[in-house]
């Protein structure tokens, strides 16, 4: 199970990095965003679409499917642009915190509820509250929090619907859950593109490549953690994957994407990414 956990944890702080480097070079294009998750969503769904006939469909796991995959390109196009449009350390820390959501609901599906944890939410939020300082190096407007809230709630609801998958009679049915989950959302990308990608997207030289290595990416974390979600309790799971990943995403951003910090957002961050271990470690 080891092995599992470290390749997703890995996969998402790839992913995450390549988010950045793609936002830098495509600020703030929505029409790019959405072409570079139609890629994304694409190669998910062929790689997806290889393993269906091996595993039994459902119309359960099929309208399951298509919540998840209206939930995945929601919280991928809007973190594309938050990223665009902010740090990737805040970025990153404010939406990764959309674990919290899954990690609670454990308790409709049977899990022991923990009071500890629910505390150490609150003091997570507050450390939230002292990264989000404006300055002129890191800019932290309306439009960054807009799009971090929406995809907030969406990774929040994808990982909900991973449980609820994996809970039901249907949980032999991963492949076509996910099949069908990325063909909607593909379908999505395509309807909004009007069926063709965007210039900008197809005129950066690695956009291409970028986007093939995340739907890669993707293609693992929804595979592994579909799985994982299943095996190990909502309140372990849940802030044990996205909290190493908001550990390690944060490091590359500072030393690798060289973004500044106050002594403000320094704590802020730190606090943030302790509460996030201390979420998973607390009974």
């Amino acid at each position: 199970m080891s092995y599992l956990l470290l390749t997703s944890i890995f996969s998402l702080v790839l992913q995450n990095s390549l988010f950045k480097v793609f936002s830098k070079n495509n600020s703030d294009s929505d029409k790019a965003a959405n072409s570079f998750n139609l890629f994304i969503c694409l190669v998910c769904t062929v790689a997806f679409g290889i393993m269906l006939f091996s595993c039994p469909i459902s119309v359960f796991s099929i309208v399951l499917g298509l919540l998840f995959g209206l939930s995945t390109q929601l919280a991928y196009h809007y973190k594309l642009l938050a990223l665009s449009n902010g740090p990737m350390h805040l970025t990153l820390l404010f939406t990764t915190s959309s674990m919290i959501i899954p990690a609670m609901s454990g308790v409709f599906f049977g899990e022991k509820f923990s009071f500890a944890k629910l505390f150490i939410v609150f003091i997570l939020i507050f450390f939230l509250y002292l990264s989000f300082e404006k300055t002129n190096s890191t800019k932290v407007g309306g439009k960054w929090f807009f799009y971090c809230l929406i995809s907030f709630f969406a990774l929040g609801a994808v990982g909900v619907l991973q449980k609820i998958h994996q809970t039901s009679a249907h949980k032999i049915e991963s492949h076509s859950f996910l099949f069908f989950a990325f063909l909607f959302a593909t379908i999505m990308c395509l309807l909004k593109a009007k069926g063709k990608l965007n210039k900008s997207f197809l005129n950066g030289k690695s956009n291409l490549v970028m986007a093939f290595i995340c739907g890669g990416c993707t293609f693992s974390m929804n595979y592994i953690n579909l799985k994982l979600s299943g095996m190990l309790p909502s309140q372990l799971f849940f802030p044990l994957v996205n909290g190493s990943g908001v550990v390690l995403s944060s490091l590359i951003s500072v030393f690798l994407f060289k973004e500044k910090l106050t002594a403000r957002q320094m704590i802020g961050l730190v606090g943030g990414i302790i509460s996030l271990i201390a979420i998973c470690l607390v009974p």
